[in-house]
């Protein structure tokens, strides 16, 4: 054997050697990163770091085998650090099961044999309510955040002392799968859930937490990423009931006991199946129904389908159509500017407005958008008249837009809905990437600030120029009221907060444990009666106040 035989066994065994000590290097700067990464993670949204945490460590763990395996050790000890995190999780999936992931992306397991909760029994049919029950009352909120539709409750103020006055959890009850809100009208809150293979439609008694009927819809919608269940907030309107399903249906019942008055299938009438609709629309219908002069309006969506529809809320007779750009997440609201109706709607790349009685667009500006990516689920809030503040997640942040009539036709008449696209103009007044990242919330408007949940944690900018006041204490991807002067917030933990509503500094005032974790719906508020919900549970709390309307006795 000659000296380069001999060498070329020592060549491959120093090259072996130093790519073991570089994939040992790499994996610890990769370590190093996770820690760095974590360390900055207070400002983030948690779902990316989350996301990034896992792939680094995934590198991390490869790159320690390939050292293992290149170092000349025994290879048991490469195999089983190779197999031990692969058993591991065959034995962790084989015994649990990802329930869903929270807004954070964590995974939730629950036990493969783990018997379902038993939710309370409801029949389709059930005898007429006492009207007493559904009596309305000046603090009703019959709708999609609260009376105004924008989060806001200016009748009442909380006292902020809960040690001396603490809130009362009147009840709490087993719900199915959703992320709707309730709509309250008098003693009976209305809401939707998953049963199974249907989508169900429940009114329940607010005094104590009882099943007063329900109404059945053979359709489910789910998602690894955004759970099982319908989203959509019922409307409450005349003494009827209007809720649009994850999947297709639009249906209008008595509040009296939940039967039938009519019925519209949005997918029929988009020309799609759920599957086609789905691959565009992912996370299924989130849209809560809105109210116009007798006509029900909702987002449509589909390919080659429409932005919005409107249906007579009588009989459900289709009325018109308007836009060609599919839908989002959020809602469609009422808004007057320059002392004109507009129908507002984020559409899944635009704020459109739209001319409620002519349906023909008034303006639109462009507000990046995927509704199988990066979805706008925030309302636009208008305030000084004319001017929009829009926010959502996914590293959009917030902006505000100033909306003017810049030509008036010399014989134009404003209610006749004449009004063209040339007539008005959009001005971006300004831009900020950082702020207000709302994900699955909406912000609130107080005094020329606005306060929300920015990648999970509560931030207060300055309307003015988007100058952000503060950024303090993570609730996550929970939400906000603004009740009073206080900020009402229930965490995707399942607690209320209560925090004040002041630009000067960040002070929380108190907190409640109430529900579990992954409390996404919006909570509504009667008076003094919070009702809070998520895929597990339901709960009605009494909250402490200072002032509270004459009808509304504390309970």
């Amino acid at each position: 054997m000659n000296a380069s035989s001999k060498r070329e066994p020592r060549q491959v065994g120093r090259l072996a050697g130093l790519a073991s000590a570089a994939a040992w290097i790499f994996a610890a700067v990769l370590l190093v990163g996770v820690a760095l990464l974590w360390q900055a993670a207070a400002n983030f949204d948690h779902a990316i770091v989350n996301v990034l945490t896992f792939l680094l460590l995934i590198l991390a763990w490869g790159s320690l085998v390939v050292s293992l395996q290149l170092s000349g050790r025994p290879r048991w000890m490469w195999r089983s650090f190779f197999l031990g995190p692969v058993l591991a999780c065959a034995v962790l999936f084989a015994l649990y099961r990802v329930e869903r992931v929270d807004g954070d992306l964590s995974p939730k397991f629950v036990s493969r044999w783990k018997a379902a909760d038993e939710l309370p029994q409801a029949s389709v049919a059930n005898e007429t309510l006492s009207a007493e029950l559904w009596q309305p009352r000046a603090s009703d909120s019959t709708q999609f955040l609260g009376p105004t539709r924008n989060a806001i409750y200016s009748e009442i103020e909380l006292d902020s002392d809960w040690n001396a006055h603490p809130p009362k959890v009147l009840w709490k009850v087993p719900i199915g799968d959703g992320w709707s809100s309730f709509a309250i009208q008098g003693d009976v809150a209305v809401t939707m859930e998953q049963r199974n293979e249907q989508e169900w439609i429940t009114c329940y008694n607010v005094l104590n937490g009882e099943l007063l009927w329900g109404y059945a819809i053979d359709s489910k919608h789910t998602n690894p990423m955004g759970g099982t269940g319908p989203r959509s907030t019922p409307l409450l309107a005349d003494n009827r009931v209007y809720a649009c399903s994850a999947v297709s249906q639009l249906v209008c019942l008595d509040i009296a006991n939940g039967q039938e008055l009519w019925t519209q299938d949005l997918l029929k009438l988009a020309g799609v199946t759920q599957s086609e609709f789905e691959m565009r629309v992912a996370w299924g219908r989130s849209a809560s129904p809105l109210i116009y002069k007798e006509q029900i309006i909702v987002p449509m969506g589909g390919a080659n389908a429409c932005s919005l529809i409107g249906f007579d809320a009588i009989t459900g007779q289709e009325r018109w159509r308007a836009g060609q750009e599919e839908i989002s997440y959020a809602s469609p609201s009422l808004a007057t500017i320059h002392d004109r109706e507009q129908l507002l709607y984020i559409t899944e790349q635009h704020l459109r407005a739209f001319d409620p009685q002519s349906q023909a667009e008034l303006w639109s500006v462009p507000w990046p958008g995927s509704s199988h990516g990066s979805a706008s689920v925030s309302q636009p809030l208008v305030f000084d008249g004319n001017r929009i503040l829009m926010s959502k997640g996914y590293g959009e942040g917030c902006q505000v837009i100033e909306v003017e009539l810049t030509q008036e036709g010399e014989n134009a008449d404003p209610d006749a809905s004449q009004t063209s696209t040339k007539q008005w103009s959009v001005d971006v007044k300004w831009k900020n990437a950082t702020s207000l990242r709302t994900k699955f919330t909406t912000a609130v408007i107080r005094d020329g600030y606005a306060y929300g949940l920015s990648d999970g944690i509560l931030e207060c900018i300055a309307l003015a120029d988007g100058e952000r006041q503060w950024k303090k204490g993570r609730y996550r991807q929970g939400q906000v009221l603004l009740v009073g002067s206080h900020l009402l917030i229930t965490s995707e933990s399942g607690e209320i907060v209560l925090v004040a509503a002041t630009p000067e500094r960040f002070h929380e005032l108190a907190k409640l444990d109430v529900i579990g974790d992954v409390t996404w719906n919006v909570p509504a508020l009667s008076g003094n009666r919070l009702l809070m919900r998520n895929s597990d549970e339901a709960a009605c709390v009494i909250l402490p106040t200072v002032e509270l309307p004459k009808s509304e006795p504390l309970e």
